[in-house]
């Protein structure tokens, strides 16, 4: 284990931590750190814990990082990492918390988030990511907080959301989603806050959104059957 967080080191990470091959757990947040994470990040094949968060890191994630079949956290939040997620997402079965906010990622959500059975913390909000959220979000089945919040995303709200059984926190504000806020399952104990600042929803008061049309439900049961 290797913790070198809430320090003031600046520069990049060294090549030579990427050599510590048996380190399972590496934190270095809260530094001054700079650069781009190596592609010889996948050396950490034990690594089950990784924390760069709250630095000025900077450049696309690596393909390599989704390697790391063993990792249980993640955390980037508050770096500068461009382009999109790694679509190897997949890869991290294990996953129970990831945390990768405030940064400058953009493009869709991969897909393969669904396949994140053991996850239960996302946070993707405050990034530039656009498109809509996946239907196939409701096979996260331990998922306890989702936070897209402060992104640009679009279409509507997925129903299949109201499966998941142990959501807690969801914040979908400051997006631009549209049609009917799901009110079933879990959605029902949620506050307006989840929804803050989608001008274009429509639903139950207690949302604070537009009541729904009959063309509004008509333009959702259309779009369901499609």
């Amino acid at each position: 284990m290797l913790a070198l967080n809430n320090n003031l080191l600046e520069g990049p990470i060294p090549l030579s931590i990427y050599q510590l091959v048996r380190m399972y757990v590496f934190y270095i947040e809260h530094n001054m750190l700079i650069g781009s994470i190596s592609s010889s990040i996948n050396n950490h094949t034990s690594l089950q814990g990784l924390d760069l968060s709250s630095n000025n890191l900077s450049s696309t994630l690596p393909p390599g990082l989704c390697e790391l079949k063993d990792l249980w956290e993640l955390y980037l939040q508050d770096n500068s990492f461009t382009d999109h997620l790694p679509l190897g997402l997949w890869n991290f079965s294990m996953m129970i918390n990831m945390d990768i906010c405030a940064n400058k990622l953009r493009g869709e959500l991969p897909t393969s988030l669904s396949k994140l059975q053991m996850l239960e913390y996302l946070n993707l909000s405050r990034n530039t990511f656009d498109g809509h959220i996946s239907e196939q979000l409701d096979h996260m089945l331990n998922l306890d907080t989702i936070d897209v919040s402060h992104n640009k995303l679009s279409d509507e709200i997925p129903k299949s959301l109201e499966k998941l059984q142990h959501i807690q926190v969801v914040d979908l504000s400051f997006n631009h989603f549209e049609g009917e806020v799901p009110c079933g399952g879990k959605f029902a104990n949620l506050s307006a806050k989840s929804f803050l600042g989608n001008y274009a929803l429509c639903g139950a008061p207690k949302f604070h959104v537009l009541v729904c049309s009959d063309g509004a439900k008509k333009h959702n049961n259309v779009n369901m059957l499609r």
